[in-house]
């Protein structure tokens, strides 16, 4: 399991937040002509942070979550959500690969 799904499981897993918005309507990549609501998660960038001397590595990845609805109130639902179910959390992935701490860098709402 790669990261976006991860997070797709995540989201689907986390009851409050597939009230609001089920995960299916969370897109991977660019989204156009969806009908609102539907959310678009976006890797921005991938680096290596720190690699040791017997191969592992830690990654920094910056992935972008954007939430787009037709009522305000109601995108901000769902972003709260959003926050609430993913930021400072840890989870696996596939092999002995590991989120070790998601953390929300900046959110904008308009």
């Amino acid at each position: 399991m790669n990261l976006e799904q991860a997070i797709h499981q995540r989201w689907a897993d986390t009851a409050a937040l597939e009230a609001l918005l089920p995960a299916a309507r969370l897109k991977t990549g660019r989204s156009q002509g969806d009908p609102m609501p539907y959310a678009t998660l976006a890797r921005e960038r991938n680096r290596t942070a720190l690699r040791s001397n017997a191969g592992d590595a830690l990654d920094e990845s910056t992935l972008r979550i954007d939430v787009w609805c037709e009522e305000f109130d109601a995108g901000h639902a769902i972003a709260e959500q959003v926050k609430a179910a993913f930021d400072r959390t840890g989870f696996d992935l596939s092999g002995d690969d590991r989120v070790v701490q998601m953390r929300r860098t900046s959110d904008s709402a308009s």
